[in-house]
């Protein structure tokens, strides 16, 4: 027996807008959460059941994850076994990636598996099937820069890539979850109103290239870290940003046409704020 979501009610771009905020927001929670992890590792001491805290955390999430699954094979749902056993997988993988002598770190594994089925739960009013485990993946992934981008800002912390790796393969796990699940997929008002239509080659590349950009930001700012100003990191996301909107309007402005990669594109494109507080003489990124 096939069960899915349905829902018949269409929700305006402003309302998608402000879930999407709230995924911002849990970012920023996730980040000034860190302080009461490294008070929970000071009570509970330097013994092994502080390096287990944050293990046994993503055990609990990954329970919960399993207790879902249990429940929907016995109603009868949709479950996609191999992608369900992928996710289980790339869970460990990620606990495996932190820093070992900073075990605290891997506090993002839960944090980011719980993200991603927020951010699937966000882009399922308007994407379904694959199309929405990959939005979701790629998604919480910008999160997860954004996550440590707000980090090196911070007073008393600092950004690193290996971070973002983590927070990456999390969300890569969690999508994969709620992908084997079928969670939130299957919804009415996305097929009824058939918001996803091809993308261009054209398109395609501009995307890519935004991505690509993201990545030479990080490297530049991480290369040049605590130099002040650093505009050079955001010329070619900008130069990508200013071309899509020119080209490509109906695809950053219109949230029906093709809402996965107009997510993409202001996640990506807010990441320009960075390099710019960075560079203000009272701030140093870290």
């Amino acid at each position: 027996m096939t069960k899915g979501i349905s829902s018949g009610k269409k929700y305006s771009g402003m309302y998608l807008l402000l879930l999407h905020g709230a995924c911002f927001f849990l970012v920023v929670a996730y980040v000034n959460m860190f302080q009461f992890w490294a008070w929970m590792s000071r009570v509970l001491g330097p013994g092994q059941l502080t390096k287990m805290l944050p293990i046994i955390m993503t055990l609990v999430v990954l329970l919960a994850v399993f207790l879902r699954f249990i429940r929907r094979v016995k109603r009868g749902y949709r479950i996609n076994f191999v992608f369900f056993g992928l996710g289980i997988v790339g869970a460990f993988l990620a606990l495996a990636i932190p820093d070992p002598h900073v075990p605290i770190k891997r506090i993002h594994v839960a944090e980011y598996i719980i993200l991603s089925f927020v951010v699937r739960y966000v882009l399922s009013h308007r994407l379904d099937g694959l199309s929405l485990t990959f939005f979701t993946a790629l998604a919480t992934a910008l999160y997860g820069v954004h996550d440590e981008m707000l980090q090196g800002l911070h007073s008393l912390r600092y950004y690193g890539w290996r971070d973002m790796v983590v927070n990456s393969v999390a969300g890569l796990s969690g999508a994969m979850l709620g992908h084997g699940l079928v969670c939130f997929d299957a919804r009415e008002s996305a097929k009824k109103n058939g918001p996803e239509k091809g993308v261009s080659a054209g398109s395609a590349l501009l995307f890519a290239a935004m991505l690509a950009a993201v990545v030479w930001q990080i490297a530049y700012m991480f290369q040049y870290r605590g130099d002040g100003a650093i505009y050079y990191a955001i010329g070619p996301l900008a130069a990508c940003s200013v071309v899509m909107m020119l080209l490509y309007p109906e695809r950053v402005f219109n949230a029906d046409i093709h809402h996965g990669l107009q997510t993409v594109f202001w996640l990506a494109l807010g990441m320009v704020v960075y390099p710019v507080i960075a560079g203000l003489d009272w701030m140093e990124f870290l």
